[in-house]
C-alpha cells in the first residue's frame, strides 16, 4: 500500500485531480509572492519583502513539501509516521513562521522601514 492509500484506496483520477488542484494553488501563490517581491524591489519597502516571505512560507512551502514528500515516498516507501506526524509538523511550523512574518510586516513601525 502506498502512502496515498493509507486512508483507503485512491484511484489514479482522484490523485491527478488532487495534484492538479495543488499545482494550480501553488502557481497562484507563486504569482502573488512574485508580485509582492516585485513591490519590494520597486519601492525598496521592507514591509513588502516580509509580506512576500510570509506568503511564501504560508502557501508555497507547505504545498511543495506535500508534493515532494508524497512523490519521494512513493519511490522510497516511507513509513506512515512521515505522513501522519512529520509532514504535518513541518507544514504547520512553516505556516507559523509565515504568519509571524506577515504579522511583523503589518505591525512594523513606519519609521523603522527602509
Amino acid at each position: 500500500m502506498t502512502a496515498l492509500q493509507i486512508g483507503g484506496v485512491q484511484s489514479q483520477s482522484e490523485y491527478l485531480l488532487l495534484l492538479s488542484a495543488t499545482l494550480i494553488a501553488a502557481g497562484l501563490a507563486l504569482f502573488i509572492v512574485f508580485h509582492a517581491y516585485s513591490g519590494y524591489r520597486r519601492n525598496d519597502s521592507a514591509r513588502m519583502l516580509y509580506l512576500a516571505v510570509g506568503l511564501c512560507l504560508i502557501t508555497v512551502v507547505p504545498m511543495s513539501l506535500s508534493i515532494g514528500v508524497h512523490s519521494l515516498g512513493q519511490s522510497i516507501d516511507f513509513q506512515s509516521q512521515i505522513y501522519t506526524f512529520y509532514l504535518p509538523l513541518l507544514s504547520r511550523m512553516s505556516e507559523i513562521v509565515g504568519l509571524c512574518t506577515l504579522l511583523y510586516s503589518l505591525l512594523v513601525v513606519p519609521g523603522q522601514s527602509r
